[in-house]
């Protein structure tokens, strides 16, 4: 018969195998999808100040999917980046949506406010989007093409040039 294992060794390998989950979402890898580039899951969204975004509706436009959570450190590092290039681009074919993924509405919303992140956003209530694209870290940004692909995306905090450099691939 085996023995248990003493109670603070499996805490110390579970505090492990967490530390190592969490920084495996937050490392700030980038990552292209493998492969063919892929048909963007379609979704509606309810969004914060009122109305819906739907995915599909927006062919024709480049499309900036920012996935984020109030409790996301490394997500407040970026919104000052978001917003510049969001304001930068206002005039172009490009769409972005912010969508808080574990969260609850009103903790999302105060993130943006107090971040001044001003972009369209809205929460994955049920965590169907989440699974849709995959995730497995905050915060994670894709950009699909005017065509409905997912042309990049980037796990981790984004930056200024990073998001006009592949904005800049898909005008």
């Amino acid at each position: 018969m085996l023995k248990p294992e003493p109670q603070p060794r499996r805490f110390l390998l579970a505090l492990l195998l967490g530390s190592f989950l969490f920084m495996l979402g937050c490392n700030g890898n980038t990552t292209e999808p493998k492969g063919a580039i892929e048909n963007a899951p379609d979704f509606n969204v309810a969004l914060f100040e009122g109305g819906e975004f739907q995915l599909s509706a927006q062919k024709g436009n480049v499309v900036v999917i920012n996935f984020f959570a109030s409790w996301c450190v490394s997500c407040g590092e970026e919104t000052p980046h978001i917003e510049k290039v969001f304001r930068e681009y206002a005039s172009q074919p490009v769409a972005f949506l912010g969508i808080a993924v574990d969260d609850t509405e009103k903790k999302a919303k105060e993130f943006m406010k107090k971040s001044g992140l001003t972009i369209p956003a809205g929460l994955d209530r049920t965590g169907k989007i989440k699974d849709a694209y995959g995730l497995y870290g905050m915060p994670t940004t894709f950009f699909i093409d005017k065509n409905g692909k997912i042309s990049y995306f980037h796990a981790g905090v984004v930056t200024e040039e990073l998001l006009r450099h592949e904005i800049g691939k898909l005008l």
